[in-house]
């Protein structure tokens, strides 16, 4: 009998050969919230991207890559505490989804930091070589954008999900403890 593949972060997260698939977090309500603050965005904000990049965005985003690394820190600490093993067998994605929810976050702010480093670096404001549409230049801003936009709300969610696990934790620890 054939070993079952290690299912790591990348079947995981495609949902190859196993139920759970992290891309469905993203696949809700919010995703057309994050549609339409990338859409104002690209059609308001006055300035290039690479200024942009430089001026705003992409200290912003150190802060998030900071904020979501001290938190996910955190997170692992609280995963590690017998809790939430216990609590992770209740879980229909298991202790794994836990971890692999924050790996996606740390993937999703990390991925908007190179994107916001390459505008900095002036990469989309540079002359299209290929067959480019007037749409193009629009395109990557509005791509931008939304990465932004999901990155600061995955931020948050780490910094919720660590939360509800030290109340969960505390709650089973209560429970357990006359």
């Amino acid at each position: 009998m054939a070993e079952p593949k290690q299912v790591t972060f990348w079947r995981w997260f495609f949902g190859v050969g196993v139920k759970p698939a992290g891309y469905r977090r993203f696949l809700d309500y919010w995703l057309l919230f994050h549609m339409v603050v990338a859409v104002f965005l690209s059609i308001y904000v006055p300035v290039n991207l690479k200024d942009a990049a430089n001026s705003v965005l992409l200290p912003l985003v150190g802060i998030l890559v900071g904020l979501t690394f001290a938190w996910a820190g955190n997170a692992q600490a609280l995963l590690q505490t017998s809790e939430i093993h216990r609590l992770s067998e209740h879980h229909p994605g298991g202790y794994r989804e836990y971890v692999y929810v924050y790996q996606t976050a740390i993937l999703t702010v990390l991925l908007s930091a190179a994107l916001w480093g390459l505008a900095g670096l002036g990469l989309f404001d540079l002359p299209c070589k290929m067959l480019c549409t007037a749409y193009s230049y629009e395109s990557a801003k509005f791509m931008l954008f939304f990465v932004s936009s999901v990155s600061l709300r995955e931020c948050w969610h780490v910094v919720m999900l660590a939360q509800l696990l030290l109340l969960a934790q505390r709650e089973i620890k209560k429970r357990e403890d006359p």
